[in-house]
C-alpha cells in the first residue's frame, strides 16, 4: 500500500474515532468536542484527503510538479483545519466569526479558496464556478438588482463569516454529515466490506431465480435492498450489477436491457426505506418528525417505482421467451439465510434503535453488532486488507461529501447573511405570478440540474432550505414538497448525458452508454412522472385519510401497471401491445394507436382525481378488449397455417 493510501486509511480510522466521541458524548478530547472544533477536525480529515484522491491534471513533464501541488494543498489544508480546531473556543467565545485577528482572516481566506479548489475536484468546474459566484456574493449583493439586491459586506466579514460561523461552511449541511450520516456511511461499508451484497443477492437468487426473467427481476430486489442501506448508486451498481449484469446477459437479455436494468435499480435503492441512503434522517432532521414517519412516506412512491420496473422487466422477458434459471443453478434459501442471518439481524437492531428514537447512534450498534460476528466467522472474518479497505471507502464517500456539502453551505450561507434567504420564497412567488405548475416544474428543474453535480443528499438538504419554503407558502403539503425534492434530485443519475449510475452499468454490460441512458430513461419512467402526482395529492405519501390513501395508490398501481405495459409493448393477460414484424401500414398504425391508448389510460389513472379515473377507465375499456380480440385472431390465424 502506497503512502497516500495510508495516510487515507490513518485519517479515516481517526475520522470513525472522532464520529463515535462525538455521537456518544464521550468527552475524550476537551475543548476539540465543541461543535465547531468536531466540524473543522471532519474538514482536516476528509476536505485535505480530496488533494490526495482528486490529484491535478498535468501534463507527464509537469507530474513530479502536479504531485508536489497536491501535497501542499494537503498540507496546508490539513494545518489549517488543525489550527481552527484548537482555536475553535476563542472562536465562539470572541465573536470571531463577526470581527476577527488578521491571522485567523489570512487562513480563513485559504481555506475559502481550498475549500472552492476541492469542490472544483469532487463536483467539477461547473459546480465550483456556482459555488465561487455565491460565495462571493455578499462582496456585491448592493449592487444587483430586483431578487439578488440584498446588504453588502466587505471582504473581511465576509471571509470570517463563511470560515468561522456555524451558518456558512460550518452549517447545516456540515453538521448533518458530522452527526446524522456518519454513522450510516459506516455502516453502508461495514455492509459492503463484510459481503452483505452478496448476501442479498443469493437471498433474492433463492427467492426469485426460478421466475420469468428471474435474473432480471433478483437485480431488482438485491439492488433494492443493498442500495437502500449503501445510498450510492454507483457503488450499488459495481457490487451488485457485477454479477446480476453478465448474468442478465447470459440467459438472454440485451447488453444495454441488462445495464439500464441495474442501473434503475439501483438509483432507486436511495428511495427504499427503510434507510433511504441516510436521506430519511436528514429529512426527518429538517422537517423535526420522527423518522419514521418519513419512512411510512416514502413507501407507496417507492414501491410504484420498482413495480413499474418489474412489469417492464416481465413484459421483455415474455417477448424473448426467457424462463428461470434452473433450480440445480440457485443457492438454497436455508443455507443462503444460515451462511448470512447476522446481516438481516443488524437491520433488525438498527430499526430496533431507531424506534426508541436514538437516529445518531442506532448505526453504530448496528455497525458493532456485524463486525462482532462477521469475526466470529471464519468465512467473513476481516483481515488486514478488508480493514484497510473499509477505511479507505468509508473516506472516499466522506471525502466527496465534506468538500460538496461546505460548499453548499458556503452557497447558503451568503443567501442568508445578505438577508435574500428570507425573501427569497416570496420573491420567487410574486416572479411566477404564484402559478403553482410554474413553481413546481421551477422547481424540479433546479433539483434536476443540481443533480447532475451533487450527491442526492446534497442536492436534498440545498432545496430544501431554499426552494422548499416557497412551495409550502403555496399550500403544498411539506411532506410531500420534501419527497419531491428528493425524487428530481436523482432523476439526472440515469438521464444521458450525465447518468453516473448508467456509466459503470453500461461498462459491465459492454453496452452502448447512451443507448443504455435511454433504455435507463424508459425503464425508469415512473420515477419522471409520479413526483408531480405525490407533490399535488400528498395521499400517495401516506398523508390524508385512509381512504383516500388506499383510493390514491390502488389507482396510481394500476396506472403504473398500464403505462409501464405500454411502455415494453405487453400487458398481462391481454398479450402484445403495438405493432408487429410483418405489419402493413394501416395494421402499424392502428396497432400503436392502441398502444397510446394503453399509455394515456395509464396516465390519466396516475393523475389524482376521480374524473381522471374514470377518463382512464373508458380508455382502457375501449383498446384493452379490442387488443385481445386482436390478438387472438393472430394466434388462430398462426394456428391455421401451422
Amino acid at each position: 500500500m502506497d503512502l497516500r493510501r495510508w495516510i487515507i486509511v490513518a485519517l479515516s480510522a481517526f475520522g470513525i474515532f472522532l464520529a463515535i466521541d462525538q455521537v456518544f458524548y464521550l468527552s475524550l478530547l476537551g475543548n476539540l468536542d465543541l461543535e465547531n472544533s468536531y466540524s473543522y477536525l471532519l474538514m482536516a480529515l476528509f476536505l485535505s484527503t480530496v488533494f490526495l484522491t482528486f490529484r491535478i491534471h498535468v501534463q507527464e513533464k509537469y507530474k513530479t510538479i502536479g504531485v508536489w501541488l497536491d501535497g501542499a494543498l494537503f498540507l496546508a489544508s490539513l494545518l489549517i483545519n488543525l489550527y481552527m480546531a484548537v482555536m475553535g473556543y476563542d472562536i465562539l467565545m470572541k465573536g470571531w466569526s463577526a470581527v476577527a485577528p488578521t491571522h485567523m482572516i489570512v487562513l480563513s481566506t485559504i481555506l475559502w479558496f481550498l475549500i472552492l479548489e476541492a469542490t472544483r475536484r469532487t463536483g467539477g468546474l461547473a459546480l465550483s464556478i456556482v459555488v465561487a459566484c455565491f460565495s462571493f456574493y455578499p462582496l456585491f449583493a448592493e449592487l444587483l438588482p430586483g431578487l439578488l439586491k440584498g446588504a453588502a459586506l466587505d471582504f473581511h466579514s465576509t471571509v470570517a463569516y463563511h470560515i468561522m460561523s456555524p451558518d456558512s461552511a460550518l452549517g447545516i449541511p456540515l453538521k448533518t454529515v458530522g452527526t446524522v450520516l456518519i454513522g450510516y456511511l459506516i455502516f453502508g461499508v461495514c455492509l459492503g466490506i463484510t459481503g452483505a451484497g452478496d448476501f442479498f443477492l443469493k437471498l433474492a437468487m433463492s427467492l426469485f431465480g426460478h421466475a420469468r426473467g428471474g435474473v432480471a427481476k433478483v437485480a431488482l430486489i438485491a439492488s433494492a435492498l443493498f442500495g437502500s442501506v449503501n445510498g450510492s448508486a454507483v457503488a450499488n451498481v459495481m457490487t451488485i450489477g457485477s454479477i446480476t449484469i453478465p448474468l442478465m446477459k447470459r440467459v438472454g437479455y440485451p447488453a444495454h436491457f441488462a445495464a439500464a436494468v441495474e442501473a434503475c435499480a439501483s438509483n432507486g435503492g436511495q428511495l427504499m426505506p427503510p434507510v433511504m441512503g441516510a436521506v430519511a434522517f436528514v429529512m426527518a432532521a429538517f422537517l423535526n418528525i420522527p423518522y419514521l414517519h418519513v419512512v411510512f412516506a416514502a413507501i407507496i412512491p417507492s414501491l410504484l417505482y420498482y413495480f413499474g420496473l418489474l412489469v417492464q422487466i416481465d413484459g421483455r422477458a415474455v417477448s424473448l421467451g426467457l424462463s428461470g434459471l434452473p433450480k440445480s443453478e440457485l443457492p438454497s434459501l436455508k443455507e443462503t439465510i444460515k451462511g448470512g442471518w447476522f446481516y438481516i439481524f443488524s437491520l433488525v437492531i438498527l430499526l430496533t434503535v431507531l424506534f426508541y428514537r436514538m437516529e445518531t447512534q442506532a448505526p453504530f450498534f448496528a455497525s458493532a453488532f456485524l463486525l462482532l460476528i462477521t469475526n466470529l466467522k471464519k468465512q467473513t472474518r476481516l483481515n488486514s486488507k478488508k480493514v484497510q479497505d473499509f477505511f479507505y471507502g468509508f473516506a472516499q464517500t466522506m471525502i466527496q461529501l465534506v468538500a460538496i456539502l461546505c460548499a453548499v453551505g458556503m452557497v447558503i450561507g451568503s443567501l442568508a447573511i445578505t438577508g435574500v434567504a428570507h425573501a427569497f420564497p416570496s420573491e420567487i412567488l410574486h416572479l411566477a405570478g404564484k402559478n403553482l405548475p410554474f413553481m413546481i416544474f421551477l422547481t424540479a428543474m433546479a433539483s434536476f440540474i443540481l443533480g447532475m453535480g451533487m450527491s442526492a443528499i446534497a442536492v436534498y438538504i440545498f432545496t430544501a432550505v431554499i426552494l422548499a419554503p416557497a412551495l409550502v407558502e403555496l399550500g403544498l403539503n411539506v411532506m410531500a414538497v420534501h419527497m419531491f425534492l428528493l425524487y428530481c434530485g436523482i432523476l439526472s443519475f440515469i438521464t444521458p448525458p450525465v447518468c453516473i449510475a448508467v456509466y459503470p452499468a453500461a461498462a459491465f454490460a459492454e453496452a452502448s452508454v447512451m443507448k443504455t441512458g435511454w433504455t435507463a430513461m424508459r425503464l425508469g419512467a415512473v420515477l419522471f412522472i409520479i413526483p408531480f402526482f405525490f407533490i399535488i395529492e400528498p395521499a400517495l405519501v401516506m398523508q390524508g385519510s385512509i381512504f383516500s390513501i388506499v383510493y390514491s395508490s390502488g389507482t396510481a398501481f394500476f396506472g403504473v401497471w398500464l403505462l409501464a405495459s405500454s411502455l415494453e409493448g405487453y400487458l398481462a393477460l391481454v398479450g402484445r401491445f403495438g405493432a408487429r414484424e410483418g405489419d402493413g401500414k394501416f395494421e402499424w398504425f392502428f396497432n400503436n394507436l392502441l398502444r397510446c391508448g394503453l399509455f394515456i389510460s395509464g396516465f390519466l389513472f396516475m393523475i389524482p382525481g376521480m374524473l381522471t379515473d374514470i377518463a382512464g377507465l373508458l380508455v382502457a375499456a375501449c383498446i384493452i378488449p379490442l387488443q385481445y380480440r386482436l390478438n387472438r385472431r393472430v394466434v388462430n390465424t398462426t394456428r391455421i397455417y401451422e
